[in-house]
């Protein structure tokens, strides 16, 4: 029992921290002896069994696997993620007039289905589309959305050097997302002559037109957990608007979302405020970095101490 124990506290620090404390926030009660997590909210009237899913971590070789076999190099933030957890998935249900629906659903596919986009074999299906749909679906090119532009983030990219959108000719765009279905959210790498940023985030709508998110995993992270998973909210983000199904929830439950991109802050303030997640204290296996020991921390200290105190003036 007390291993038990022992375990349950370990996964519920864990999912603490990869959710900066949303879950922490709205727990209530935790379901005993699965390997999920189930909490009930507490401050957000109808919002009930809310519920993570997560795996263990998978080792590094078989990211690099990964990495040798599409010819990428995954990003580091994200790479540890997958070494922390092999996929993510967070779900909440709302209740109303009687009824308890399916709402919130935040997502990142395990390690084995983040597939490149483009080899789905039938065509005319934009859930799995072929390379012939692809390549029709890039005349004409689209532009960034400026919704998507002013979000504020620690690499957030300014309207002026807006970069051109991912093509499906020479880019190379992974799924992490499928969306529920509305459309999928791709990992995307530049080829040759293309400048948007490597590793960034794009929603890729069922038209298969790409629409920036974030610049890197830190900033798509943070977005999907302030957004709570609501329906659509990539599709929010990128600026393509909401279904009126999807806006009616917004004004029910996450009205605040539908105010728009809030300006960003001055430069003196901007790293202040930001949370970055520190992936690394994620990795529950042993890695070939060197850490230092309590023992050399110390020694440390002291001789920075004692440097500190002969650089003073004497009295």
């Amino acid at each position: 029992m007390g291993g038990m124990d022992g375990r349950k506290e370990r996964d519920t620090n864990f999912i603490t921290d990869l959710t900066l404390g949303l879950v922490e926030t709205l727990r209530r009660v935790w379901s005993a002896g699965t390997a999920r997590v189930v909490v009930i909210a507490e401050g957000v009237a109808g919002v009930q069994d809310v519920s993570v899913t997560s795996r263990g971590g998978v080792e590094r070789a078989v990211v690099l696997a990964w990495e040798q076999r599409h010819n990428v190099v995954m990003p580091g933030a994200l790479r540890s993620l997958y070494m922390a957890t092999d996929g993510f998935k967070l779900t909440w249900n709302y209740s109303t007039a009687g009824k308890v629906l399916p709402l919130g659903n935040m997502e990142v596919h395990p390690l084995g289905r983040v597939n490149r986009l483009g080899t789905g074999r039938g065509s005319g299906d934009p859930l799995a589309p072929s390379i012939t749909d692809l390549a029709l679906a890039e005349d004409p090119p689209l532009s960034i959305s400026p919704n998507s532009m002013q979000r504020p983030g620690p690499k957030s990219l300014s309207a002026c050097s807006a970069p051109s959108p991912p093509t499906f000719h020479t880019s190379k765009m992974f799924e992490i997302d499928s969306c529920q279905g509305f459309g999928r959210v791709v990992v995307a790498f530049p080829g040759r002559g293309e400048n948007f940023p490597e590793g960034s985030y794009w929603f890729v709508d069922l038209s298969l037109r790409p629409h920036l998110l974030a610049a890197d995993t830190h900033t798509y992270w943070r977005l999907m957990l302030a957004h709570l998973g609501m329906p659509q909210w990539q599709a929010l983000v990128a600026g393509q608007g909401l279904t009126p199904w999807a806006r009616q929830w917004y004004e029910v439950v996450a009205g605040y979302l539908l105010e728009g991109a809030r300006p960003p802050r001055p430069a003196h303030q901007a790293q202040d405020h930001v949370n970055r997640l520190d992936w690394s204290v994620f990795k529950t296996k042993k890695t070939h970095h060197k850490t230092k020991s309590s023992k050399d921390t110390s020694k440390d200290s002291t001789k920075d101490a004692a440097a500190k105190d002969t650089g003073k003036p004497k009295e």
